[in-house]
């Protein structure tokens, strides 16, 4: 059989008109489908919080301090529990030169008087004295006062006001935010004092005493110190009492530094990306924190 022009021409038009119905029957690529609960593109894995392990802290602690009968505790910031069972005082005796006019009179306030560099002083406790000389004829007004200093005292202290302060509020509040029963030891002494004479109120001491005595299970001390060895720059001693046993439940130093965040890789320009550590978290909110977190570990 030859091929003639009008068979090859009639196998076209036959290709031609089945390629549409050939297509068609090609199968179809599957929709693309998603799993159900799923979104769509995955979120990042969330960065591990550099406070997991003082949350775990804190938990802990609660379930202990609730177990314990929920034991009250009375913060002594920048105070030591001295030994010393009174206050002790030191005279201090302070004078000064308040004014000047031309007299040849001297006038006391004070019966007693003393000679001074050739001058006639009254002396006596808040004592205004009036001295002339006789070569000048210029009287020189003075004021002596005689005051009382408190010489039992703690040695520890922080050198900034406000930084003490923000240390102090936030060992406070973490314990607050804990669970704790916290009590105020100025309070309580305000509240003794009004049952006791005026030389009694001036015994910072037998205050604090009486005060413990007030149903208070725990006292807790902190005491700071400069460091330069320290990251903070301060070391903290921490000592827990258990006052109706007077024994010693806890004490350690601290430095109160924050756990640090883990370290972040940083774009660079020109230079492609490098890893920085996280900064620091030294406030003194932070720190105070830490100093509590660390309490509440060596308690429970």
């Amino acid at each position: 059989m030859s091929i003639t022009p009008k068979l090859i021409t009639a196998a076209l038009a036959g290709l031609v008109l089945a390629g549409p119905a050939a297509a068609q029957m090609r199968p179809e690529a599957p929709a693309v489908t998603y799993r159900e609960g799923l979104p769509a593109v995955n979120a990042p894995a969330p960065s591990a919080s550099p406070d997991a392990g003082n949350y775990a802290a804190s938990s802990a602690f609660a379930r202990w301090y609730q177990a314990a009968g929920r034991p009250s505790i009375l913060l002594f910031w920048n105070r030591e529990l001295l030994e010393d069972a009174t206050s002790q005082y030191d005279s201090v005796q302070t004078g000064a030169v308040v004014g000047a006019s031309r007299s040849d009179a001297v006038s006391a306030s004070s019966a007693s008087t003393v000679g001074i560099a050739g001058y006639g002083v009254a002396a006596g406790q808040g004592d205004r004295v009036a001295a002339s000389s006789r070569s000048t004829g210029v009287a020189v007004l003075t004021e002596q006062r005689q005051r009382q200093e408190r010489s039992t005292e703690s040695r520890y202290a922080l050198a900034d006001p406000t930084y003490a302060h923000g240390v102090e509020s936030a060992i406070f509040s973490t314990f607050l935010s804990a669970g704790a029963k916290m009590v105020s030891r100025e309070a309580l002494m305000r509240k003794i004092s009004t049952q006791k004479s005026r030389e009694d109120r001036l015994d910072i001491q037998y205050l604090e005493t009486l005060a413990m005595g007030q149903g208070v299970q725990y006292l807790m001390e902190v005491l700071p110190d400069n460091d330069p060895a320290s990251p903070t720059g301060v070391s903290f001693t921490v000592r827990v009492t258990h006052l109706p046993t007077s024994t010693v439940k806890a004490q350690f130093v601290t430095s109160g530094d924050p756990p640090r965040g883990q370290a972040q890789w940083t774009a660079v320009n020109g230079a492609g990306f490098e890893k920085r550590a996280a900064t620091s978290r030294q406030t003194p909110q932070l720190v105070g924190a830490q100093i509590a977190y660390d309490t509440m570990v060596k308690l429970r």
